[in-house]
């Protein structure tokens, strides 16, 4: 997950501005403001141009936190569900669906090296997957009763 106040710790420690930085990053500062404000999360897109004009790598914009979920960890690599289908060889909407929890896939190990983890890692990441898939299953369910 995207850390809107670590972006704007980073940005107030080189000195720069809001302004400056969205020119750096070449987006709108309503975008760097929003992403700092945590309105939303930003695009992988977003969170890439604001660590390079940053100068750090798109991991350090990312909570370090609880158990990361796939969606997690493509987007701390800067990555789209796209881009991420590219490097393993697939269609986007598979990424889509093994990212919510639903299916499985025929060859972890290229998943895995896909997002830059291990075996270990991967099982534990597509476990709090499925974890927070049924955690949101559940609590539409129960605003319903």
């Amino acid at each position: 997950m995207f850390d809107g106040a670590r972006a704007r710790a980073l940005r107030e420690q080189a000195g720069v501005s809001v302004e400056s930085l969205a020119a750096a990053a070449q987006m709108s500062p309503n975008t760097i403001r929003s992403a700092e404000t945590s309105c939303h999360e930003p695009s992988p897109r977003v969170i890439t141009a604001i660590a390079a004009a940053l100068g750090v790598p798109p991991t350090e914009l990312a909570t370090r936190c609880g158990r990361p979920t796939l969606r997690d960890i493509r987007r701390r690599l800067g990555l789209s569900q796209t881009e991420m289908a590219q490097r393993i060889g697939i269609g986007r909407q598979m990424v889509s669906r093994i990212e919510r929890g639903v299916g499985g896939v025929r060859s972890p190990r290229a998943w895995a090296a896909a997002y830059g983890l291990t075996h270990t890692q991967w099982d534990n990441a597509i476990q709090a997957t499925r974890d927070t898939a049924r955690q949101k299953v559940h609590a539409k369910t129960s605003r319903r009763r």
